[in-house]
């Protein structure tokens, strides 16, 4: 399973004179729009009797249920819309795995996931709460648990390409010793990066990195969006940042060294 940082969007320019704006003041305003608008899940199920009895009970807990037909409909979901959770039909998801096995993986990873399926004979749902803390149970119980409980989350719309940079990363702009460690991304984007790192960080706070490759080593401002803490499943462990500021020529470095390592249309690729 691949760890991939969620919700990227590209990076700004960096700026002069006064200091930062509190990290991501547009995402944080987005997200208040998303809590707004009240709880969502997204339900992946091909059509069928099941779809219809699934969305009943979903909607049972308050929720707004939006629906695909396939895991390949699901990256447009997400990009447009924030869901607190997915629900995905089992038979559904089987038939994906050949395809599109890194975009299962990514559905896995970013959000809280509720396989399905019902049983033929009797009709009954059975829920199983996917990952670390895997779980049985009541459909409703497990959305009110595990999914309301936690802020809804969108899939960035940037494609990522598999390049390892290495990177200063530092809780301070000065990079400070002691505060500073030696890394190395997983993925890359033109908003964003995955950090191998197994120090601890939260949600919603702000690092700096210098990516060593770049001619332009200016402090990049970056705000962590996503964090995988080690021996969290069979995983690698790190964080997903979104970069708050970035010159014009780190945007251009970025650009030339991503985009030759992209999948070409037509091939299977990350979201």
């Amino acid at each position: 399973m691949k760890s991939e940082p969620v919700d990227i969007e590209p990076g700004t320019r960096a700026q002069t004179g006064g200091g930062l704006p509190p990290p991501s003041a547009h995402a944080a305003s987005r997200r208040a729009r998303d809590l707004d608008d009240g709880p969502r899940i997204l339900l992946i199920v091909q059509d069928g009797t099941g779809r219809d009895l699934y969305r009943r009970v979903i909607g049972r807990t308050g929720a707004r249920v939006d629906t695909v037909a396939a895991i390949a409909d699901f990256q447009g979901a997400v990009a447009q819309k924030a869901y607190n959770g997915i629900v995905v039909d089992i038979p559904t998801k089987i038939q994906a795995l050949n395809r599109h096995k890194d975009l299962i993986n990514s559905i896995l990873d970013r959000f809280p996931v509720i396989q399905v399926n019902q049983e033929k004979t009797t009709g009954r749902i059975r829920a199983l709460l996917y990952g670390q803390h895997e779980r049985q149970g009541d459909l409703q119980d497990l959305i009110r648990d595990t999914c309301l409980s936690r802020p809804p989350r969108r899939f960035r719309a940037n494609p990522r390409c598999d390049a390892h940079f290495n990177v200063l990363l530092a809780r301070t702009r000065d990079f400070a010793m002691g505060n500073t460690e030696r890394s190395v991304t997983l993925n890359i984007s033109r908003g964003g990066c995955f950090i191998i790192t197994t120090a601890r960080h939260q949600i919603g706070q702000r690092v700096w990195i210098r990516i060593m490759e770049m001619d332009d080593k200016t402090p990049i401002a970056c705000e962590v969006i996503h964090k995988r803490t080690w021996c969290q499943a069979m995983a690698i462990p790190g964080i997903g940042v979104r970069f708050e500021t970035l010159t014009d020529d780190q945007q251009q470095a970025l650009a030339r060294r991503c985009e030759p390592l992209l999948p070409t249309e037509g091939t299977s690729g990350r979201p």
